[in-house]
């Protein structure tokens, strides 16, 4: 959804970014509640000030949204990249927790 929004602001001409990071899936989380976050994308468009947008959630980009990085798309801001050289079953498990503090 985020790349098809990106798609849609520039080609009216509006500047536009990807934003990659994580979600904070509990809305109304309580200050010390800790929860797995999901990874997540958004975009924001400069009209005199970035303006950021959740497509996929048709929501604007607030306090459940943790941003790691900004590009022009996925590829410049892709949480893993690289060569790999381990065998065809080794897995890599990742996990996130994120507190809401305040």
């Amino acid at each position: 959804m985020a790349h098809l929004a990106l798609g849609a602001l520039r080609s009216v001409g509006i500047p536009a970014r990807y934003v990659s990071g994580y979600l904070h899936p509990t809305r109304g989380a309580e200050p010390g509640q800790t929860v797995t976050g999901e990874s997540h994308a958004w975009v924001e468009w400069w009209t005199g000030q970035w303006t950021g947008f959740d497509p996929t959630n048709r929501a604007p980009a607030g306090e459940h949204h943790v941003v790691l990085a900004r590009g022009r798309e996925y590829q410049d801001v892709a949480p893993l990249r690289g060569i790999y050289a381990g065998t065809s079953t080794d897995a890599l498990d990742v996990q996130v927790h994120i507190t809401q503090e305040a």
